[in-house]
């Protein structure tokens, strides 16, 4: 027989046209079926949407907020203390005849570069924290769902309390974070907490506490190597030592008394401070993200909504 002007094969008038998409079982248009179920139980879907979304909102709000403060320091460039432009390889040769005052010049003749790595080491030092940690009775702060402070003592037992180990573990990974700009030499300390004025006097006083510690550093030892160096001079004179050996003990005893000098005047002794911490607005905040939550939670519960419409549809058709 012939349709529409083409030739049908003998038998196909037998079987019914049916057209694409709106068979039965599997040959359907997945599509189709998928938004007929959603349809359908557009109660749960919206349900489940709209709890997602109200979900992630009241997170975003309920959530304690913190904030990132930030000082940018320079490190101090100091020359080689003790012996200024003298050849430190024949002075350590003429000091090591004097019970080891070799020793001294490679002490005193330290590198500006290796001053700098050292401050950023002690920055970053447990020693440094859990000095400061008990100095400003830190603990308590950082751990403060554990600590009752109306009657001034931790909740749990005496062996789960929070040590000074743990509390630089948690500084240390969660609320400091040093960085240095390579290029620039410049140092950024940042202290996330959600105290704005507590990270603010946190960020400031710990600078302030490496730069305290290298200067109490500097001061000792310049004290000790001006003592050894009196006696190094005085022994050289009663033994008629060379004038030589004489004039590199003094010049190493003025390149540390001028060092000694310059610890005594100097503050900023290993950090110097280019942008101090202020406090951050409140709109700052750097946890929770807002508008990252909710989206999140749009997100999650468009999912959420459309897969439990589209189970509910295949386990109702099965019955």
């Amino acid at each position: 027989m012939a349709w529409a002007g083409r030739a049908v094969p003998d038998g196909a008038s037998d079987t019914a046209w049916v057209p694409r998409g709106q068979g039965g079982g599997q040959g359907g248009d997945g599509l189709g079926l998928f938004l007929g179920r959603l349809r359908r139980h557009w109660f749960l879907a919206a349900f489940l949407f709209l709890a997602s979304v109200g979900a992630s909102v009241a997170a975003a709000f309920l959530l304690p907020s913190y904030w990132r403060v930030e000082v940018l320091v320079m490190p101090v460039s100091k020359s080689g203390a003790g012996f200024g432009n003298l050849d430190l390889g024949s002075a350590s040769g003429l000091l090591g005849g004097l019970g080891g005052l070799g020793g001294v010049a490679g002490l005193l003749g330290k590198s500006s570069s290796s001053n700098e790595d050292e401050a950023m080491a002690v920055l970053g030092s447990r020693e440094l924290f859990d000095t400061y940690a008990t100095q400003q009775d830190l603990l308590p702060i950082l751990f403060a769902s554990k600590w009752d402070a109306a009657a001034k003592q931790w909740k749990v037992p005496a062996d789960e309390a929070p040590t000074l180990r743990r509390g630089f573990k948690l500084f240390n990974r969660s609320i400091r974070d040093i960085t240095l700009d390579r290029r620039s030499g410049i140092v950024t300390l940042a202290v996330t907490w959600k105290d704005r004025d507590l990270a603010v006097r946190w960020a400031r006083d710990l600078i302030a506490l490496t730069n305290a510690q290298l200067r109490d550093r500097a001061l000792a030892d310049a004290n000790r190597n001006l003592a050894y160096l009196r006696t190094a001079m005085a022994n050289a004179q009663k033994e008629g030592n060379s004038n030589a050996l004489n004039a590199a003990l003094v010049s190493a005893y003025e390149r540390t008394l001028q060092n000694y000098m310059y610890a005594t005047g100097q503050t900023e002794f290993a950090f110097r401070v280019i942008d101090p911490p202020t406090v951050p607005d409140v709109r700052e905040r750097v946890w929770p993200n807002r508008p990252l939550f909710l989206a999140l939670g749009v997100i999650l519960g468009a999912l959420l909504a459309a897969g439990a419409a589209h189970l509910r549809g295949r386990v109702a058709e099965r019955r």
